[in-house]
This record gives structure tokens, sequence and C-alpha cells, in this order.
């Protein structure tokens, strides 16, 4: 009986399927100079060139289908000529990642089944094979695929050029009519939305690159080792494992035993942390196509594992009036007009329970429609920790403000005395509601942590990002003075906007911290309204690149 969709090569696809590569030669080292030449495009390293062969930039493949094999014809060719005079090799490296999608396309094709062949062709003339049938989900996007180098002290010409093949593997299936659902996509999407794109970039310097280097150990190294190589300067600061029982006065010496650090934090006036993050899929990370973030600091999960924090440099503007979860509509913006959010409100309760809160459900995507998270470019998702450990224990409030130091605040928010029976999904849900002098600072029917994507900042994240001379001294709301003189988060902030944090109130179960315009931490009920920025962790595997520094005018770039 025949099969109504399309297994392997079944079927012969109608209608047009575009697979284009964009190749992009770029250097990143001071070294290489760009221009262009005709229709060429060069770079030059002292007498060694990369050019484009002349011809078409793209493979254009019509009526397509899933194959285990490449077309011969369908190659691009790009090559590197010329002669290196130098004492020293010039090493350089070809890098794939995603390209731009193309004009009325919109469906990427999985990285899993794209494949693709490299060869290489010797001054002999004869055609080497690099690699035979590499998966482009086996070098994640923005790996090189392979290095080489050019000899020293070398009089002769050079020609060595690369033939890069793709295709789509015919582990793709494609479903047709009913049976679209068991398939890995639908006939009608890939006949007219479907689309693979590969950008190749070439880097090359004075520096022995290697293949084993990236897949295993890169030599930009993860974010977090990079970060930690920085322990001392640019405002980072190591905190030992006792700061939060004890006293933090000794955090002073940046330079601690790193053996004793529980966690990294950014610290001061200033601090060179911010980083770009939700670049557009393909585009070069710049400001132009990039959001500006801020590195909060490094913290460890349960198993271990270190994370890089990040908060949104801005608070969002882009916001629905309404947000549905199953039965229940939440209001998320007050107005059209109005970049203030609401923590919890469906329109007649409230509620400081961040794990069914409004705010939580639109930032993690979790309703009907639309959402913050499903907002994010597919580079920007695949970077974030989805289930990363959020306590809510409650910070302790006066009649005015939050009246805990740093160390204090950071202590209740983990909830960690008498809570241990109460922790996960299930919450507190024996006893009424507690205060702040409870041995256990979680609300009733709360949970005293949620896992998830993405939340807000702790009351302790902003004083943490003090001077630590105020971390065990200074109260967040009486010596909210001192604080937002040596904070870099305040002084990059929205701080003349009300801002939200994540820590439910000890005050009563409607109320939730904010952020006031001038500094101080206080409370206000969910059902009000303040604005937002987003927080999240990103996944351990995610690395820092390139040659920025970290500041407002050269953020750090990441990929994974």
């Amino acid at each position: 009986m025949a099969n109504k969709y399309l297994k392997k090569r079944k079927w012969v696809i109608l209608g047009a399927f575009l697979l284009v590569l964009t190749l992009t030669i770029t250097g990143t080292y001071a070294l290489w100079n760009y221009f262009k030449v005709g229709e060429n495009q060069q770079l030059v390293t002292g007498d060694i060139y990369m050019k484009y062969k002349e011809g078409s930039s793209s493979i254009k493949i019509t009526n397509a289908m899933p194959t285990n094999t490449y077309d011969p014809s369908q190659v691009f060719e790009f090559t590197i000529e010329g002669k290196n005079t130098y004492t020293k090799p010039i090493w350089y490296e070809i890098v794939i990642k995603w390209g731009e999608k193309p004009e009325g396309r919109n469906t990427r094709i999985p990285d899993e089944f794209i494949r693709f062949r490299l060869t290489e062709q010797l001054p002999d003339g004869e055609e080497q094979e690099v690699i035979a049938a590499g998966k482009y989900s086996d070098f994640e996007n923005g790996k090189k695929i392979w290095v080489n180098k050019i000899a020293a002290n070398q009089t002769d010409e050079i020609t060595i050029t690369y033939k890069l093949y793709m295709w789509v593997s015919d582990e793709m299936h494609l479903g047709a009519g009913d049976d679209a659902d068991s398939s890995d996509m639908d006939m009608n999407t890939w006949n007219t939305d479907a689309f693979a794109s590969v950008k190749v970039t070439v880097n090359g310097d004075f520096e022995e690159k290697t293949l084993e280097e990236e897949q295993e150990t890169p030599t930009t190294g993860v974010a977090t080792e990079m970060l930690k190589a920085k322990l001392g300067t640019d405002g980072l600061v190591g905190i030992p494992t006792t700061c939060s029982e004890e006293s933090c006065e000794s955090i002073t010496d940046k330079s601690a035993d790193k053996s004793t650090i529980r966690e990294y934090r950014y610290s001061g006036a200033t601090a060179n942390n911010y980083v770009y993050f939700n670049c557009q899929d393909g585009k070069e990370q710049n400001a132009d196509n990039c959001e500006k973030w801020r590195i909060i600091g490094i913290f460890k999960d349960d198993a271990g594992e270190e994370h890089v924090k990040i908060v949104r440099d801005k608070t969002i503007s882009e916001m629905p009036l309404e947000y549905t979860v199953g039965s229940k509509t939440y209001k998320i913006r007050y107005s059209s007009s109005s970049e203030n959010a609401y923590w919890d409100y469906d329109g007649s309760a409230y509620d400081n329970n961040w794990g069914d809160a409004g705010l939580m459900n639109w930032l993690n995507s979790k309703g009907t429609e639309g959402g913050y998270l499903n907002s994010l470019t597919d580079t920007a998702k695949g970077m974030i920790e989805e289930n990363a450990k959020w306590y809510l224990g409650t910070v302790t409030y006066s009649s005015y403000g939050i009246n805990d130091t740093t160390v204090e605040a950071y202590k209740y928010e983990r909830a960690i005395e008498g809570c241990e029976g109460n922790k996960g999904p299930s919450g507190n849900s024996s006893g009424s509601a507690v205060t702040g002098n409870s041995s256990c600072r979680v609300w009733a029917n709360n949970a005293a942590y949620w896992e998830g994507a993405i939340a807000l900042m702790y009351p302790s994240d902003y004083g943490f990002a003090s001077d630590s001379s105020n971390w065990s001294t200074k109260k967040l709301y009486n010596d909210y003075s001192t604080y937002i003189t040596t904070n870099w988060l305040f002084k990059e902030s929205n701080h003349s906007n009300l801002e939200w944090f994540l820590s439910p109130s000890s005050n009563n179960s409607g109320s939730v911290p904010y952020w006031t315009s001038g500094g101080t931490i206080n409370y206000n009920s969910a059902g009000s309204i303040s604005h937002v920025r987003p927080v999240l962790y990103l996944k351990s595997t995610v690395q820092i690149i390139g040659n920025n520094d970290g500041s407002s005018d050269s953020p750090y770039q990441l990929q994974i």
C-alpha cells in the first residue's frame, strides 16, 4: 500500500526549493585589510590574499529534494593565492555559520539535516577531500571546520582553492496531506517557505590554530573561563562561600583564593560587562543588529556547572495589553501608550507567587500566543538555560522599604532556613502566611523556588553591584544614597522609572519589591505597575568570541 507521505526520496517534489550559500570573507585581526577589486573580494596579508572565484556567490537548487549525496554541479569556490614572504607561517581557519534568509522564505531547515563536503585543490590540480559529509549540527553555529597554514619565507606563488558543496540529507522526511504531523516538515512548507543558508568566514593571523582546540577547548574559552581570567579587573569580584553566612568585608581583595569562590559579581560604579544578545540570526554582531545586555556575574547551579547571568540594559517597551494562559487572562501592559507592566493581575486579583504570575507567563511564553521568549531570535533562545533555578524567599520590609543588607537579602531570598521540606513546585502549603521573622521565608502555597528561563533581578543583585564595602554594612533602603553612588546597575539603568524585582515581600502576600526613581527598593502590590528588565542565565557551553573588551562601545560577542 502506498504511503501518503514522503519517506526518503519516494516522491518528486513540485515547486522550487532554494538553497543559498553566501560566502563572506572577513578579517577579524588587525593583520588583514579589506578592500574590493572589481567583482572579487580580497583580503591582503602581506603578499597573501584571499578572493572569490569569478562568478555567482550563491548556490541555487530548484526542484530539490532530500538526498544522500551532493550535486557536483552545485559548488562554491573560494581561493587563497599569493606568497608569504614573512618569517612566520600564516595560519587561517574556515568557519561556517548561519547565513541570511532569502526573501520570501522564513522556515530554516534544521541543522541536523544539513550536510556539506569540503575539498581542497592541490597545486598539482588534484582535488583532495577535507570533509566528506559533515553534519552542520556537529560543528554548531559559528564553529570552524578546517584550519591550514601558509609556510613562511615563500618566494613562489601559492594557489589553494576550496570547494564547498551542500545538500539536505534524506533523513529529512516530508509529509503530505493528513500525514504532515508524522513527518519532519510539511511538503507545502518545504516547497514555499523552507530554506538553508550558510555563511563562510575565513580568519587568519600568525597564531597557530588546530581543529582539536575549537572542538574540545575553544581558544576563546567558554564565557565563564574568559571572564574569570579577568578577576580583579573590570569590576569582577569573587565572593567566598562564607559571604552569605558571616561577612563580606574581606571581599575588597579581588584576587581571593578561587577555591573558596561561590560566585563572581561585577561591582562598583563602572564595569566593562556589556554583551551583545538577541542578535539577528545570520547578521554581524553590532549595535545595529543586537540588543545590549549587561553581565551580572557567574553562578554555579546544583550540578556545579557555571552560568553567566545577564540583564537587559534597557527596560522592555513592546508588551501586549493582555496575555491568556488557559482560561485565565492576565493584564500585562497598563495602556497602549505605557511601558509599565503588572507583576501579576488578572483584572480582579493578584498575589506575589511568581510560579503563576502573569508577568512570568508572558516572559516565558506560556500562553496561547505571543510572549517575550518567543519573540527572541533562534540563536538567542538556544543560548538560554531553560530550567534555571530562581529562589522565591521573602526579603524583610520595614514600613518604608527593604530593611536588609545585601548579604542578608541574599540569604533570605534563597529561603535557606527551615524550608528544606517545602522546596519545589508544591511550595509551603501547610500553615499561614509567613512573616519576615519566620524560620521559613516562603509564603503559604508558594514554592521556595521556580525553574524556568526568564525572570527578574533579585534585590541582592542590585546590592552586590555596588562597592563590596557596602554589602554587609549598609541597608538597601536606609543607606540607598551610598548604594547609588557606587553601583553600575543604577548608573546604567532606566532609574528615572519604576522597575520590578523578583523576591516577594515579607509584608503581605500581595507585595513585591520595586526600584524607585531615587534608587531605593520599596514594595508595592503585584497588581500595580512598573517597568520590566528581563534576566536570564546562559548555558554553560556559551562562549565569548572575538576581541571586544566588554565596554559600552565594544560589548562582548557570544556564540554557542
